[in-house]
Parts: structure tokens; C-alpha cells; sequence
């Protein structure tokens, strides 16, 4: 064996050995530490009992299911004025409706009477908020319900592109 074999091998054996008189007096506790009188080893600290947290109110996935059902009805509207007039309605929500409602070029009426609308002339969700109408490109919208909490762009959203 040469000088560097030697060098390794004796590195190898003292690391060796090192470890496994780690690994053999890890779990010892230290000898100069005092010991520990038995009160104090089933003293526990108070710890005051759990109350249970209240989780906030569900939305009523019914609702909500309805919600998406109308939403869909509403693209399914909009899909169709878009077969007769070649591209979305424009504007906010009022105005969406009155071109849905029959003001357009070719004075198709597509909106049914019997969806829900405000006193402005908007039409609304199940909880009596406007819908929010995206144009997104000239053949695509986004419509959004505030859902239960009547805030938009909030995680209870309902919508559909």
C-alpha cells in the first residue's frame, strides 16, 4: 500500500468509528446533568380545553347549481344573438339587455320575460345582484354572478366564459 492508500483508509476507519460512537451515545443524557426530581417530571402545564371553531356558513350548493344553470341559459341567449347578429351585444348590462330585449339591427327578440331584472333594466342573479358581462373577444363573454355574498370577484363567484 502506498503512503495516500494508507491516508485514506486510516480517514475512512476514524470516521467510521466516529459515527458509531455517535449513533451509540446519542440517546444517553449528558453525565453532568443534575437530575430531575419526580414532582417536577408529572407537573404538566395547564393547557385549557379546545372549543370547537365555528365554520362559516355553507352556501347552499342548490342555489348555486341554479346559479350556473342560469348562467349557462343566459351564454346559450348570447350564443344565439350572435348566430343572428354576427357579434356579442356591447355595452354594460342594461344595455346587453335592451339588445337581447329586441334593440338590435335586426330587432330579434331573444330574452325571455321571465328572467329576473332590477328596476334599472339589468338583469339579475338569485340573490338579486346585477350580472357582471366581460366581452372577451367577438365571439366569447364572460358572465359572472357575485353569488351569495353579493360581492364581486370574491371566492363564491359563480361564472362562466
Amino acid at each position: 500500500m502506498n503512503r495516500t492508500q494508507v491516508f485514506w483508509t486510516s480517514g475512512l476507519v476514524v470516521m467510521l468509528a466516529a459515527a458509531t460512537w455517535r449513533m451509540t451515545h446519542s440517546n444517553s443524557e449528558p453525565a453532568n446533568k443534575a437530575p430531575v426530581p419526580p414532582s417536577a417530571k408529572l407537573a404538566q402545564p395547564v393547557v385549557p380545553p379546545q372549543t370547537k371553531a365555528t365554520l362559516p356558513p355553507q352556501p347552499d350548493v342548490g342555489v348555486e347549481n341554479e346559479a350556473a344553470a342560469d348562467l349557462q341559459r343566459i351564454t346559450r341567449l348570447l350564443r344565439d344573438y350572435r348566430t343572428i347578429a354576427g357579434d356579442n351585444p356591447i355595452g354594460s348590462n342594461a344595455e346587453i339587455v335592451a339588445a337581447l330585449a329586441g334593440d338590435n339591427l335586426k330587432h330579434a327578440k331573444i330574452l325571455p320575460d321571465e328572467l329576473p331584472r332590477n328596476s334599472s333594466g339589468e338583469l339579475v342573479d338569485h340573490w338579486g345582484t346585477p350580472y357582471f358581462f366581460h366581452q372577451l373577444s367577438r365571439n366569447s363573454m364572460e358572465i359572472r354572478s357575485a353569488g351569495s355574498d353579493r360581492r364581486m370577484w370574491t371566492s363564491d363567484d359563480v361564472f362562466t366564459r
